[in-house]
């Protein structure tokens, strides 16, 4: 892993560099990204709040690349939210991604000069382990899993999704079976849904369910495609490039053993 990070690094830099100074790069639409930039000017102009789940990851665990994802869709949410009178519910079901939703809310309001405006209380912590609490698992195996507080998540959103007056039901995080429930949820209320995941068997749940999927590694190009960022805009041309590079060693190698090279 770590070569791979180095080889990783010089064209992810240059293609920084290159973007920084001018470089035009043609991203392929994904209706999602383009459908929540739709979404994010509706509740605008309703004043009604998106809300958007991070799933049942957090911050530090083996699925943090998830709730990153999540939290940067949350950054461009609560960015065009900070300037109108909707902002976004969130609601999360660890701990550890608590701080850094909040922290996100306020620096989206910090920047626009509504700092007055920002409300800790939107980012919202629903369904904690007992185990947390109590320090004792009645169930280790069930806890250990996360399946019960997954569900019990689950169920507080869904109170949430039916209660809230809302535009659209924004998911992106890791999720297990319990999609299903928020998922069905939004779609008996009619809710515009945007979702996605990197948990393969989830995903065809998301793409049955949800008129605008994001289908795997799809998740983490919306720095790129929300708020057009250099840096995240390299990131998908390095890791582009890391790809034909792949395949020009597999298919060397292939060629190499064919002939008796190797």
């Amino acid at each position: 892993m770590l070569v791979l990070f180095l080889i990783f690094l010089p064209p992810f830099f240059f293609a920084y560099w290159a973007i920084k100074r001018g470089l035009q790069v043609n991203l392929r639409p994904i209706a999602a990204y383009d459908a929540l930039k739709a979404l994010l000017a509706q509740a605008a102009e309703a004043g009604q709040p998106v809300h958007l789940s991070l799933g049942i990851a957090g911050i530090g665990d083996q699925h943090t690349a998830d709730t990153t994802a999540g939290l940067t869709v949350l950054d461009y949410v609560a960015d065009r939210a900070a300037v109108s009178a909707s902002p976004p519910i969130v609601t999360l079901s660890n701990p550890t991604a608590l701080p850094v939703a909040q922290d996100v809310l306020r620096r989206a309001y910090r920047r626009h000069g509504y700092p007055e405006e920002y409300d800790p209380a939107r980012a919202r912590f629903i369904a904690p382990d007992p185990a947390l609490s109590t320090g004792i698992s009645p169930n280790p195996a069930v806890y250990a899993s996360g399946q019960t507080d997954a569900f019990a998540y689950a169920a507080g959103t869904m109170r949430l999704l039916t209660q809230q007056p809302l535009i659209a039901n924004v998911m992106v995080g890791f999720f297990g079976d319990e999609f299903l429930l928020l998922g069905e949820t939004g779609a008996q209320r009619h809710l515009n849904q945007i979702g996605g995941t990197s948990a393969t068997s989830v995903l065809p749940f998301f793409y049955a369910s949800v008129p605008n999927p994001l289908i795997g590694e799809e998740i983490f190009a919306s720095g790129a495609y929300l708020s057009n960022k250099a840096a995240h805009i390299g990131s998908l041309v390095a890791q582009d490039v890391m790809r034909w590079l792949l395949v020009a060693g597999v298919v060397g190698g292939i060629v190499l053993k064919t002939l008796g090279l190797l």
